[in-house]
Parts: C-alpha cells; structure tokens; sequence
C-alpha cells in the first residue's frame, strides 16, 4: 500500500475538492446571476420610475408657471375693476347728495318761493 495507497488517498480528495469547488462555484454563478437580473430590472424600473418622475416635475413647473401667469393677470384684473370702482363712485355716490338733503333743499326752495309770492301779493295790494 504504501505510495500507492497515499497516491490514491490524495487523487480521492482531490477529486472530492474539484466536485466540491464545482458544484460551490455553480451555485455561486447562479446565486449571482440571479442577483444580476434581479439588480438589472431594479434598475431598469427605477430608471423608468426616474423618467415618469422627471415628467411629472415638468409638468408641475408648467402648470406653476401658468398659476403665476394667471395670479398676475388676476391681479391687474382687479386692480382695473377697483378703479373702475372708484370712477363709478366718484360719479355715482360721491357727487351726489343724499335724498334727506335733496328734501330739505326742496322744502327751503319751496319756502323761498312762497316768500316771494307773499311779497308780490302785498306789493300788488
């Protein structure tokens, strides 16, 4: 036995070793190529999600832009509408007086009147 036996023992757990080392690195290839298609079309996903993302950003500064765009015009819409409003008061409100004061100037005018009739009527008499 000698050598030989030793030589045999050795061939044994060598090729024990190789079917070993096989079958771990054939187990490590698939555990990694499942991780690498796993990763791809996370990434592929969350780049597709990115994309959708980065739309969605345009389109929300689009529309902010119009919002601004609209609260402007907004605003000299209703800067036009007051001064229209102060016009409309100036010429409808404010230069006119009340009916409390239309009356007391028609009752004074009436009375002025009656005055100067009363006069003329002793004059004549």
């Amino acid at each position: 036995k000698g050598i030989i036996g030793m030589l045999d023992v050795i061939l044994s757990d060598f090729e024990r070793t190789v079917t070993t080392v096989k079958a771990e690195e054939t187990e490590a290839q698939t555990k990694f190529d499942t991780f690498k298609s796993e990763t791809e079309a996370s990434v592929t996903k969350k780049e597709q999600e990115l994309a959708g993302k980065e739309s969605d950003v345009k389109t929300a500064e689009g529309e902010i832009v119009a919002a601004k765009d609209a609260i402007v015009s907004g605003k000299r819409l209703h800067e036009a509408a007051v001064e229209e409003l102060e016009k409309l008061k100036a010429m409808c409100i404010m230069g006119e007086e009340s009916f409390a004061e239309r009356k007391q100037k028609r009752e004074e005018e009436i009375e002025a009147l009656r005055e100067a009739l009363k006069i003329l009527q002793d004059w004549k008499a």
